[in-house]
């Protein structure tokens, strides 16, 4: 590899310090700075005549950094130097295994999932901002009054985030920015002008080596996702060689159905315990494998990665951004790593006792945390530690010295922070007690603490107890939450039960156990675990019969406590005489799950009762699911107030019992 092509992440060093915006906010508040990122994006993606003679390094093209996350599974030229553990699609150790070892770069479902990504998103910011700073001088040529003003906004940019999290997104849906064939920019002389998106889809100029079409329904081989012959990237698209375009009507009934699950979802996140071991704390944030959790351990908040697949499986659909092979191809992944970068930011800030280490603890025994599937530059059951290299990402140190977690964590010298939210604005000093305020901002901001204290289904204030007092003992320095219980199901799935992307849905049913017939017209969505996984090409004859050996993918759904109460007074249950078991024991009949493939066919579903073994699925590939439920209380006597603790946690057992309601074959 010639050093000519390295090409050492930086970030924009050298141009200060400042914020990364929301896409939407990018467009209205700061128009030229919108209007050269849309341009140096084209340019990145090698689109259009007028960017031919821009200087862009050859490891900054896009096809170039799209292909770091997944295939084509090949070396980054950016990269100086060949290591001896490189993945290889030749040698029977990377291919034959099942499932094999995967070829991109990218680390999931592992404790450095964040971090790996930071310096990766940092990559395309520098690359866009580079071509900026080029940009602003060319478009100004003849405007020398503006030069100015367009160079300071060329130093400003940053790379933008979608923030899919946010309240109004169960509302407005997808930003139309990320989905529209063409943009209007702000250009020099005050003039307008309509140009190709960059946002909404990357056209191939050639398809990339290993691409291959998939099949979708088994029972059905000509469903397909057609990627070895789609010339462009797509959202939803049609089952055939030549989509027209992606299905954006779609795409957004799907987003908004989901959205405010996946807020709150983003709350939970900020309502970690303050006194945790440090290393498994962060591995049940940062990743969606927990490695260091026991099946004991049923206890659990939600994790930034399982959050991050919910998102790559509402955008893609059957299409590229639903796979993690492809993912890296479509543009909108960048603009969602943005935002899984920002609420790391937000964590790191109010969490900043909490990383890694060198492994975890269980009594006396040590463990070291590991990649179990291996990278292209890690083998399989690699052990990680702060200072593993988060490679191809090199610094540009003299000795070029790749990332590590350690050098990832916090924003300092990234030269990037972002826009106060719900009060927070990351890297602001703060004390211990400033931190405390600041999560319970997030946890409110994000709908974690929705139902404190609980508003009926008609919209009133609640006036009788829900739930009888916690048995257990209240944690010292705490008062509880009065009329509050926190239910959440946990979500135990092998990562490669069918072969490639999934998720599973949950809903509540205002009719008892009516599982049987999956969806009813008055089933409420409650939330979603995906599973972003690849399919496995293996031609091993036994790979089906080894994919239970596969690691399995744990999730978090939380049932909102106004599904809660309406359970409780449709089936007239006093919850403050009830015992936690009789609650859960009526809220697990009303539940029902269905499992989804990335076509969006139902591929199973809980049923009442026993199913024969033939239309059963399988109990190495059946999802998981338990109920388990927590009192809160919080830390200065004041309900609402404080640090929020989860306690009193208890065990309710599998929602769906096997040989009396089971996981039914569809």
């Amino acid at each position: 590899m010639s050093l000519e092509n390295l090409y050492p992440v930086t970030g924009r060093k050298g141009t200060g310090v400042h914020d990364r915006l929301e896409i939407e906010d990018l467009q209205t508040e700061q128009p030229k700075q919108f209007t050269l990122f849309i341009l140096a994006f084209l340019a990145l993606q090698g689109r259009g005549k007028a960017f031919e003679g821009l200087n862009i390094p050859p490891a900054a093209r896009f096809t170039e950094i799209a292909g770091i996350h997944g295939l084509p599974f090949t070396e980054w030229i950016g990269d100086r130097t060949k290591n001896d553990s490189d993945f290889n699609r030749k040698d029977p150790k990377d291919s034959q295994p099942v499932p094999s070892r995967f070829g991109g770069y990218c680390n999931h479902g592992s404790v450095v999932f964040p971090t790996w990504h930071r310096p990766y998103v940092m990559a395309i910011e520098q690359a866009i901002g580079d071509i900026a700073v080029d940009l602003a001088k060319h478009i100004t040529a003849d405007y020398a009054k503006e030069a100015a003003d367009w160079a300071e906004a060329a130093q400003a940019l940053r790379f933008p985030f979608w923030d899919w999290a946010a309240g109004k997104a169960s509302k407005d849906g997808v930003p139309r920015v990320l989905t529209d064939d063409k943009v209007s920019i702000s250009m020099p002389g005050g003039g307008k002008e309509d140009v190709d998106n960059p946002l909404a889809f990357f056209p191939f100029k050639t398809v990339p080596e290993g691409f291959q079409d998939e099949v979708l329904d088994p029972a059905n081989p000509e469903v397909k996702a057609y990627f070895a012959q789609w010339k462009r990237t797509f959202r939803y698209a049609g089952s055939t060689p030549n989509p027209t375009g992606s299905g954006i009507a779609e795409l957004n009934a799907q987003f908004k159905k989901k959205a405010e699950s996946i807020r709150r979802s983003v709350g939970r996140l900020f309502t970690f315990d303050d006194d945790g071991k440090p290393p498994l704390v962060w591995d049940e944030f940062s990743n969606h494998t927990t490695e260091s959790l026991r099946r004991m351990d049923y206890y659990n908040v939600a994790s930034l990665e399982g959050i991050h697949d919910s998102i790559h499986d509402l955008i893609g659909g059957n299409g590229h951004m639903a796979s993690p092979d492809y993912a890296g191809f479509d543009p909108i992944f960048y603009l969602h790593h943005c935002n899984v970068d920002r609420i790391l930011a937000l964590w790191e800030y109010v969490y900043p006792e909490y990383f890694m280490g060198d492994g975890y603890s269980h009594g006396e025994n040590k463990y070291p945390f590991t990649q179990s599937r291996g990278t292209y530059n890690l083998v399989y059951n690699a052990k990680l530690v702060a200072d593993t290299a988060l490679a191809p990402f090199r610094t540009d140190s003299e000795d070029a010295k790749y990332w590590t977690s350690t050098g990832a964590h916090f924003l300092d010298g990234k030269y990037y922070s972002y826009p106060e939210v719900a009060g927070v604005k990351v890297g602001k000093d703060i004390d211990n007690e400033q931190r405390i305020r600041a999560r319970k901002a997030l946890q409110k901001h994000y709908g974690a603490l929705d139902g404190m204290p609980l508003i009926d289904t008609e919209g009133g204030k609640i006036k009788k107890s829900l739930f009888s007092v916690p048995a257990g003992s209240v944690p010292d320095g705490y008062t509880v939450v009065h009329d509050y219980r926190n239910f959440v199901i946990v979500v135990q799935t092998n990562e490669f039960a069918f072969n490639g992307p999934y998720a599973i849905d949950v809903y509540y049913d205002p009719v008892a156990k009516a599982h049987n017939r999956f969806q009813t017209k008055d089933s409420v969505y409650i939330g979603t675990v995906a599973v972003f996984a690849r399919p496995d090409h293996s031609e091993c004859k036994g790979c089906s019969l080894r994919r239970d050996a596969g690691s399995s993918v744990r999730g978090v759904v939380d049932i909102p406590l106004s599904i809660v109460a309406q359970m409780l007074e449709s089936d007239k249950i006093d919850g403050s005489k009830a015992s936690d078991d009789d609650v859960a024991a009526a809220l697990k009949s009303h539940l029902h799950g269905v499992i989804v493939d990335h076509s969006g066919k139902k591929i199973g579903g809980a049923v009442d009762g026993p199913l024969a073994e033939k239309d059963a699925l399988s109990k190495a590939i059946a999802p998981e699911l338990t109920l388990v439920s927590s009192a809160a209380a919080f830390s200065d006597g004041e309900q609402g107030a404080g640090t929020l603790k989860w306690f009193d946690w208890k065990n309710h057992g599998r929602v769906f019992e096997g040989g009396h309601r089971a996981w039914k074959s569809l």
